[in-house]
């Protein structure tokens, strides 16, 4: 399928998932009922945005400069500022830059941090570009499913370091289905117009109540979901279910709320560098008011408006990391 027009949707769906990461690391209000779809909307998006290039050169030039050198140069200023931290502290370790090189090849979440996230999407991306056929495609979502399954019912501890620690390679069993069923969406064209021309206001409203309502049901008994660490909590199909009717209801709400406005469009072109860096505010908040509360709301909204001027300025002065590279 060829490039799909910008949808208004779209970009609300991408500033809402962002904030909900935002306001999930503040570990406070309703962190466990966001923990069961916000990083499947993600992915589901991600897929749904992905398409397969006929020329694979053109691919990777894609892949590099929009995934790959933001994610590298946002976690070298991450682990910057971690040094930084640490000298001033008196507990820096020069051990430490071993650590992060080692971490970065591998793809640990103790080393990326937040953007495990782009690791494993540029994982996926590649997997959805040379795969040999659709059928395969899909196909193999069974097998990291299983592969899932596998992984959180066996005791690691006596593996290497990168089975038994959380990290961006393992993850991609548990994040493909929500990628695969968005490249599924993309494939549906008649469907997808439909969909964007569905204004019914009352329909809107009873399948974002329903999903709600279903999105409730998968955190009350299907537990905490812990993607960054490959976890689905107790039940892999309330996993599924919780994070695609997470993913609806997002949806929902987006056709609400309409005609997206220029603040919104800047958040959602800028969601890697949010990802990348929004925790450092939080940990600013967090030194000021330490104790979570329904506060915490707020600051996570603050925190997403402040990057809007942070994401402009990037965008025009610092075009590698925000990942704004254009293939003429």
């Amino acid at each position: 399928m060829g490039a799909i027009d910008r949808l208004d949707w779209i970009d609300w769906m991408k500033a809402i998932g962002i904030y909900l990461v935002v306001l999930g690391h503040f570990y406070s209000v309703g962190e466990q009922f966001i923990y069961v779809f916000h990083i499947p909307l993600f992915f589901l998006i991600s897929g749904f945005l992905s398409k397969r290039e006929e020329i694979n050169h053109v691919f990777w030039k894609k892949l590099w400069y929009n995934l790959i050198v933001p994610m590298l140069i946002m976690a070298i200023i991450n682990v910057f500022i971690h040094c930084l931290v640490q000298f001033l502290t008196s507990s820096f370790l020069f051990s430490d830059i071993f650590w992060f090189v080692r971490n970065v090849v591998f793809g640990m979440v103790s080393g990326f941090d937040t953007l495990w996230f782009v690791y494993t999407l540029i994982i996926l991306k590649v997997i959805c570009q040379y795969c040999i056929s659709v059928r395969l495609f899909y196909g193999l979502t069974i097998v990291m499913l299983v592969l899932a399954y596998i992984y959180n019912n066996n005791d690691y501890s006596g593996f290497p370091f990168f089975m038994n620690e959380p990290n961006a390679i393992v993850n991609v069993s548990i994040a493909y289905p929500f990628f695969a069923f968005g490249v599924y969406l993309r494939s549906l064209r008649e469907a997808l117009d439909a969909l964007d021309k569905w204004r019914s206001l009352s329909g809107h409203v009873l399948v974002l109540l329903i999903c709600l309502l279903v999105v409730a049901v998968c955190c009350r008994f299907n537990g905490y979901v812990a993607m960054y660490r490959c976890y689905y909590g107790e039940n892999m199909f309330l996993f599924l279910t919780g994070g695609i009717a997470g993913s609806i209801m997002v949806f929902s709400f987006a056709k609400l709320l309409g005609k997206v406005q220029k603040a919104v469009l800047v958040v959602s072109r800028g969601t890697i560098i949010v990802l990348g860096f929004h925790k450092h505010f939080i940990i600013l908040v967090r030194y000021f008011f330490p104790f979570a509360s329904y506060m915490d709301i707020v600051f996570a909204t603050l925190i997403v408006v402040l990057f809007v001027p942070l994401i402009i300025i990037t965008e025009k002065h610092f075009t590698l990391m925000a990942g704004k590279y254009r293939i003429s």
